[in-house]
């Protein structure tokens, strides 16, 4: 089964761009509603996840106020962890194995280039229907 029919494509994810400012991240953050976001180039290229969590700690321990967060890079802020990307030609098994671990899969093409995400629980909708379907099968 090909993975790309779980996906969510770049324009419907929320993302940031590695220039944006730690303030920008945390509206962009904020206004999407997610606890981690995938972070690329201008040039579309997957970087790594951010967390609020990440740039919350990066604040605290450089005792920055949301005024000075303003100005300074996101490219400053290090990750706690990068949510592996899983190439579009990857299978089902690879796509299963990433979400036990990953809330989301960031999904690159051969260059490395960002296409969207896939998410946990849109596999785990997908599989709930699979086991919905062969329980009706059965009893049919």
């Amino acid at each position: 089964m090909n993975i790309l029919l779980f996906l969510t494509p770049k324009q419907e994810v929320t993302l940031l761009y590695e220039d944006y400012t730690i303030g920008q991240a945390l509206r962009s953050i904020e206004n999407g509603g997610h606890p981690a976001v995938p972070i690329i180039r201008r040039t579309g290229e997957y970087v790594g996840t951010i967390t609020v969590g990440d740039l919350l700690w990066y604040m605290r321990n450089n005792d920055l106020t949301f005024a000075e967060a303003e100005r300074l890079p996101l490219r400053n802020v290090p990750h706690s962890r990068d949510n592996r990307p899983l190439l579009a030609s990857m299978d089902l098994t690879d796509l299963l194995e990433n979400s036990m671990v990953q809330n989301f899969a960031p999904v690159v093409d051969d260059r490395g280039m960002f296409i969207g995400i896939i998410t946990r629980k849109r596999v785990l909708s997908h599989l709930c229907q699979e086991m919905k379907l062969q329980a009706f099968l059965k009893r049919a």
